[in-house]
């Protein structure tokens, strides 16, 4: 990937990554807020695919301490997933109703964030995928995965409850 000049704006950055996105300007916020949970649910399959190989590659060379880490990030994948599917949209954000330029700035910043650990993530995983059948792959090379999964799904919950989404996550 190429590297980004500095002093790029967060909106351009998270461009880089989803064309259609605009920074949630007022008449596109419903719009953004599609294209990055599309995105984000797109990265979560890529990354659940490389996991899923992973697992099996485990199972094959009898790795099982493996196997049940790789299932074990499947279940908090699926668990991301779903909450990415429930998490209320464009329609209901009380907040952004007031358009601050603040509250917009710190929402971009959000997919931001997220945006940039789930490729992350998704890069790790597939270097890890493609190493799978190899004598060096071990838990501990889930466990980095795991951590940044987690992560990531908390800056989400985060963001779900800025735009006033989903209450008592």
């Amino acid at each position: 990937m190429v590297e980004l000049v500095t002093g790029v704006t967060l909106a351009a950055r998270v461009a880089f990554f989803i064309a259609s996105y605009r920074g949630h300007k007022a008449e596109s916020h419903k719009e953004d807020d599609r294209a990055v949970r599309t995105w984000i649910m797109e990265s979560l399959n890529n990354i659940r695919e490389n996991v899923t190989n992973i697992m099996t590659s485990a199972y094959r060379n009898n790795k099982p301490n493996l196997e049940r880490d790789a299932k074990d990030i499947i279940s908090a994948i699926d668990n991301f997933k779903n909450e990415v599917n429930v998490a209320v949209t464009g329609n209901i954000q009380p907040r952004l109703s007031k358009k601050s330029s603040a509250d917009l700035e710190s929402l971009v910043e959000f997919d931001l964030k997220i945006i940039e650990e789930l490729n992350s993530i998704s890069k790790e995983s597939l270097i890890s995928s493609e190493n799978s059948d190899s004598k060096h792959l071990s838990p501990r090379n889930l466990s980095g995965i795991r951590k940044e999964l987690t992560s990531c799904r908390n800056y989400f919950r985060e963001r779900t409850k800025f735009i006033g989404g989903i209450k008592n996550v």
